[in-house]
């Protein structure tokens, strides 16, 4: 009897081990979902929202913003807040669901503006009336910086001083910021920017290209190959120096070179100067 009372004990305590790893198996099922937060859906249903522990994405003068804008939307609507500064949702300060994702939107932006931005629009009370602000401002900026960049990139011009290299870069850093701004440059466009560039001082580059056009542009990539090479090559010809100018070169060195005084001829007379001593 004491046997089968001890099985019968064993057999309850397996039975209660099984249960709790079920149950912790449930709860870590569970603890997703959990993270997910009732936003309130149409028809008075409940609709979840997944909540992300990334923080807000920041404004930068490089990335521009268009940039800016697609990070900052693609977040909220994580949040499901992007309702609230695009201006689809109706704002209702009475409506305290509202009122939430209104905070939270505007919070978002205020974390990832310009202190200098976002001391303009910080008194504002809706998420709708900063984004507007920021908006016209940012794009009023971008318009007149999009003018004068575009005016430095068809002016730009190759010195030689610079190297070919970084007349490049600096082109493609107008281009990428240009685009940021979306005023694409086409390779087309850049193909002709390039060779206006280097028309003073490579103007057979130049012409190759001229020649060898059949009505097609030529190819960006074969442009800025070609003057690469050629800029390798007259670095390499201005480091060498041609073997028929070498002893000419030693000659002048050696012509320039100041001849040593002889310490033993301190003084030497003139012939003349000794006819009358031989005559006395």
């Amino acid at each position: 009897m004491q046997a089968n009372s001890g099985g019968q004990q064993q057999g309850q305590q397996g039975q209660q081990g099984q249960q709790v790893q079920q149950g912790q198996q449930a709860a870590g099922q569970q603890q997703p979902n959990q993270q997910q937060v009732a936003t309130g859906g149409t028809g008075g249903g409940a609709t979840t929202r997944r909540v992300c522990g990334s923080k807000p994405p920041k404004f930068t003068e490089d990335g521009g913003f268009d940039l800016y804008q697609a990070q900052v939307e693609g977040y909220l609507v994580q949040h499901g807040c992007w309702d609230v500064v695009a201006g689809n949702a109706v704002a209702n300060a009475a409506d305290p669901q509202w009122m939430k994702r209104n905070q939270f939107a505007r919070y978002a932006l205020l974390f990832g503006m310009l202190p200098k931005d976002s001391k303009k629009v910080c008194k504002m009370t809706t998420a709708r009336e900063m984004w507007t602000a920021f908006e016209q401002d940012k794009t009023k900026r971008a318009y007149a910086s999009e003018i004068r960049l575009r005016r430095d990139l068809y002016a730009a011009k190759f010195h030689p001083g610079e190297g070919m290299e970084t007349y490049l870069d600096r082109l493609e850093g107008m281009r990428r910021q240009l685009a940021n701004m979306n005023a694409v440059i086409s390779d087309a466009d850049m193909v002709s920017i390039v060779l206006q560039g280097v028309i003073d001082s490579h103007r057979n580059v130049v012409r190759l290209f001229n020649r060898n056009n059949t009505g097609a542009a030529p190819d960006l990539a074969t442009v800025v190959n070609v003057l690469l090479g050629e800029d390798e090559t007259d670095k390499a010809c201005a480091a060498e120096v041609p073997v028929k100018d070498q002893p000419a070169l030693v000659t002048k060195v050696m012509a320039q070179r100041p001849v040593p005084p002889n310490p033993k001829k301190k003084f030497n007379p003139p012939a003349t100067a000794l006819i009358p001593i031989l005559q006395g």
